[in-house]
């Protein structure tokens, strides 16, 4: 995997996208960044906007989009342009790797939480109904670029959805953890960190056949809480570090991990399963840890960490995952 990590600010974005525009390149783009954008981009006809990125995120959403750049003319030496968060850039990633057996593509992450981590790694997918993210491709991106004058667009809820993704990095690098607890506002080195980071684990494992999976802390209880209680990514993946953890009575890392949210301002109610318990579904809770593509015939791989910098994968069944969970207050009554 060969992408690289490449930082603009706003105006520098603008002359990139000028660059980009003499090679005649197709665009998906979340509609709500629209006004941050050159003109000839808002205006251009070969642009698929989204609307709701995450809801459109689907194989019927996604074949409206093919029938639309065919239509366009796209060809294979063409390029697409992902301009939005972790939904966008994964829907214009699939669309890259499948249209034409595959064409080059390039993200432009316009959430903290596609800066930091889902626009980068080559991993793009669509949600089904019964999960996220089971319908993919691995197709990196040459190129990522990261402006961090969009977070301006964000709102306190977009910004700690990000922040989440960016606890999971504090517990598998020493540097990042450290950066984070020294830091007094989030700073656009932080995030370029936190970005080389993966990038840099995922160009020695692309294809997830070893130490990208620590990629995946959190994420096992996390895209089941995201399914069943329709909550940001990155909350729910701050929840479902904070339950594995429990769940597994890792006491020294829960102390390093609490530290972590506090430092980065969010809000711990908004992680605890108590504050959802009105809508919390159990059974379809356990349907989508069923579902998760981490899941192998031996049982689901967990990402568990020790120390700082030290995670470790371990296998459990799911009525072992399901009686450790099910033994926390939190998932009783």
């Amino acid at each position: 995997m060969n992408s690289k990590i490449l930082s603009y600010k706003q105006l520098e974005l603008a002359n990139a996208l000028e660059r980009a525009r003499e090679q005649r390149v197709y665009s998906v783009v979340d509609a709500r960044v629209k006004n941050m954008l050159p003109q000839w981009l808002q205006f251009s006809p070969d642009v698929f906007w989204l609307q709701r990125p995450e809801d459109q995120k689907n194989l019927e959403v996604f074949s409206e989009a093919i029938d639309f750049f065919l239509k366009q003319g796209i060809q294979r030496g063409h390029r697409i342009l992902g301009i939005g968060g972790g939904a966008t850039t994964d829907f214009a990633g699939f669309m890259a790797a499948t249209i034409h057996r595959g064409i080059s593509w390039t993200a432009i992450p316009t959430t903290l939480m596609g800066m930091v981590d889902a626009a980068i790694g080559g991993k793009t997918a669509l949600n089904s109904k019964h999960a996220k993210n089971l319908i993919g491709a691995f197709h990196a991106p040459d190129e990522i670029w990261i402006c961090s004058d969009f977070l301006k667009t964000l709102t306190s809820q977009d910004l700690a959805s990000g922040k989440g993704e960016i606890v999971k990095y504090g517990l598998l690098d020493q540097g990042i953890h450290d950066a984070v607890m020294e830091m007094k506002v989030l700073t656009e080195d932080l995030i370029l960190q936190c970005a080389r980071y993966k990038l840099d684990l995922v160009s020695r494992d692309f294809k997830d056949q070893g130490e990208r999976a620590y990629l995946n802390l959190g994420h096992t209880l996390g895209h089941a809480f995201e399914h069943n209680l329709k909550i940001p990514h990155g909350l729910a993946v701050t929840m479902g570090l904070k339950y594995i953890l429990k769940a597994f009575d890792q006491k020294e890392i829960y102390e390093v991990f609490s530290k972590l949210v506090r430092k980065l301002d969010i809000d711990e109610d908004k992680i605890d399963l108590t504050h959802y318990k009105a809508r919390f579904d159990k059974d379809a809770f356990w349907q989508a840890l069923g579902h998760d593509k981490k899941r192998s015939t031996a049982g689901i791989n967990i990402i568990l960490v020790d120390k700082i910098g030290s995670p470790r994968i371990e296998s459990v069944s799911l009525p072992q995952l399901r009686s450790r969970l099910e033994a926390l207050s939190d998932f009783k009554g």
